[in-house]
């Protein structure tokens, strides 16, 4: 089985974006959102990039959850 990386398709990304990573996400490991953040960069795009130092998957703790919504308000408040 063939499997695609998201990180083939970095160079599509033409618009800013906002990532949120925790090193607890099993299906999406924090080195491959480092190198995805670190490729969109390379091609000028803003990235804004959050890590939550004890984020899992689907931001069960509750902190993590209001970071995370936070972020996504900020962004969307700066850039749109």
């Amino acid at each position: 089985m063939i499997q695609i990386t998201r990180l083939f398709h970095a160079d599509q990304v033409q618009e800013r974006v906002l990532v949120v990573q925790g090193p607890n996400v099993p299906r999406v490991l924090p080195v491959e959102s480092d190198e995805m953040v670190e490729a969109i960069r390379a091609q000028g795009v803003l990235v804004e990039y959050l890590v939550l130092p004890d984020g899992g998957h689907g931001f069960l703790r509750r902190e993590n959850g209001i970071s995370a919504q936070e972020a996504y308000l900020k962004f969307m408040q700066q850039y749109w």
